[in-house]
C-alpha cells in the first residue's frame, strides 16, 4: 500500500518534470525560431537596401555597355562602307586598266607591222604588193583603234592625272588621231619610219598613264 502510494507519488513527480522539460524546450525552439525570423527580416532589409543602392550603378553599367556596342556598331559599318567606295573605285580603275591596254596592244601590232617594211632590205618598192598590204592592215587597224573610248577612272584618281589625260585622249574618251600617224598604202619610207617613231612615243604614253592611274589609286 505505501508502495503504490510511493509510487503513484514518484509518477506525479515525473510527469510533472517531463512537462516543464517540455514546456522549456517548446519555448526555446520558440524563441530560435522568433531569432530566425528576427534575422532573416534584418538580411532582407540589409539586401533590400543594397540592392537599391547598386541599382544606379548597374544601370550606368548597361548604358554604358550599350553605349560601347554602338560604337562598335558604327565603326564596323564605317569600314564596310569604305571597303565598298574602295572596291569600286578599283573596279573603275581596272576597266580603264583594260581598255588602255587594248589600245597599247593594238598600238604595239602597228609599230611591229612598219618595222617589217623599215628593217626589211633591200627596201620594199613602193609598189610592192607584200609592203601595200602591210600599209593597208596598218590603215584598218589604226581606224578600229581610234574608235575604242577608254572610260576615265575616277573623279579622285582623275584628279591626279588629267595632265596626262588630255594630252592622249579626246573628251569622248578616244585615243587622240594624233598619237597614231595617218599613212597611205603609198606612203615613202621616210613617212613609215617616222610613223614607226610616233608609235613608240604613243606606247610609252599609255604606259604611264597607266601606271599613273593605278598609283593614284593607292596613294588615296
Amino acid at each position: 500500500m505505501e508502495l503504490n502510494k510511493i509510487t503513484g507519488s514518484d509518477n506525479s513527480a515525473y510527469f510533472s518534470v517531463a512537462q516543464q522539460a517540455a514546456a522549456m524546450k517548446q519555448q526555446v525552439q520558440q524563441v530560435n525560431s522568433d531569432r530566425v525570423k528576427q534575422d532573416s527580416g534584418a538580411e532582407t532589409g540589409i539586401l533590400s537596401v543594397t540592392q537599391g543602392k547598386a541599382s544606379a550603378p548597374q544601370n550606368d553599367s548597361v548604358r554604358i555597355t550599350s553605349s560601347v556596342t554602338m560604337k562598335n556598331v558604327d565603326t564596323v559599318r564605317a569600314i564596310e562602307e569604305m571597303h565598298l567606295r574602295m572596291n569600286q573605285q578599283i573596279k573603275s580603275v581596272r576597266q580603264t586598266n583594260e581598255a588602255i591596254n587594248q589600245q597599247a596592244d593594238g598600238v604595239e601590232k602597228l609599230s611591229a607591222a612598219l618595222s617589217a617594211i623599215v628593217k626589211n632590205f633591200p627596201p620594199f618598192p613602193v609598189e610592192n604588193k607584200t609592203r601595200q598590204e602591210i600599209l593597208m592592215s596598218y590603215i584598218s587597224i589604226r581606224k578600229e583603234i581610234l574608235k575604242m573610248t577608254v572610260p576615265p577612272p575616277p573623279l579622285p584618281v582623275y584628279e591626279k592625272v588629267k595632265h596626262l589625260w588630255g594630252s592622249l585622249f579626246e573628251e569622248n574618251g578616244r585615243l587622240s588621231s594624233d598619237s597614231i600617224p595617218p599613212l597611205q598604202t603609198d606612203s615613202s619610207d621616210s613617212a613609215v619610219g617616222s610613223a614607226v617613231d610616233d608609235l613608240a612615243k604613243s606606247a610609252k604614253s599609255l604606259a604611264d598613264i597607266s601606271s599613273s592611274v593605278t598609283q593614284s589609286l593607292f596613294q588615296g
